[in-house]
C-alpha cells in the first residue's frame, strides 16, 4: 500500500513538472528568436549605413528587402531562418519597430524605407 502511495505522489509531481518544463523551453526558444531578430536588425542597419549612396533613393529605390538567414546574415536570398518558438506576446520591439507574434517555423523579413529611414520587421511571411 505504501508503495502505491509513493508511486501516485511521484506521478502527480511529474504531471506538474512537465508543463512547467515545456513552458520554460518555449521561453528559451523565444529568447533565441528575439536575439536573432535583433542581430538581423543590426545587420540591416549596418548594410544600409555602409551602402548608403549605392542603394538609396538616389537610384530610384524606395525600399530594400532583406531576409534573415539561418547563419545570421541578412540578404535578398539564402536559406531563411525559421523561428524556434511560439511567441504570443505582441509587445516585442526591436529598434523601435513592433515585431508582433510568431509561430514555430515562421520566417523573418526586414524592409528598409529610404524615405522614412525606418526598418519594418515582419515575421511569418514565409517559411
Amino acid at each position: 500500500m505504501e508503495m502505491l502511495i509513493v508511486v501516485a505522489i511521484i506521478a502527480i509531481l511529474i504531471a506538474i513538472a512537465i508543463p512547467t518544463f515545456a513552458s520554460s523551453l518555449n521561453k528559451a526558444r523565444i529568447a533565441t528568436d528575439e536575439a536573432n531578430i535583433r542581430a538581423g536588425y543590426a545587420s540591416v542597419m549596418a548594410d544600409v549605413l555602409t551602402n548608403e549612396g549605392e542603394n538609396s533613393g538616389e537610384t530610384g529605390q524606395t525600399a530594400k528587402e532583406y531576409t534573415l538567414n539561418t547563419d545570421g546574415s541578412v540578404t535578398a536570398g539564402g536559406t531563411a531562418y525559421a523561428c524556434k518558438g511560439n511567441n504570443t506576446d505582441a509587445t516585442v520591439k526591436v529598434g523601435g519597430a513592433d515585431v508582433g507574434v510568431w509561430q514555430k517555423g515562421d520566417g523573418v523579413k526586414y524592409s528598409y524605407d529610404y524615405a522614412t529611414g525606418k526598418v519594418t520587421i515582419s515575421v511569418g511571411d514565409g517559411k
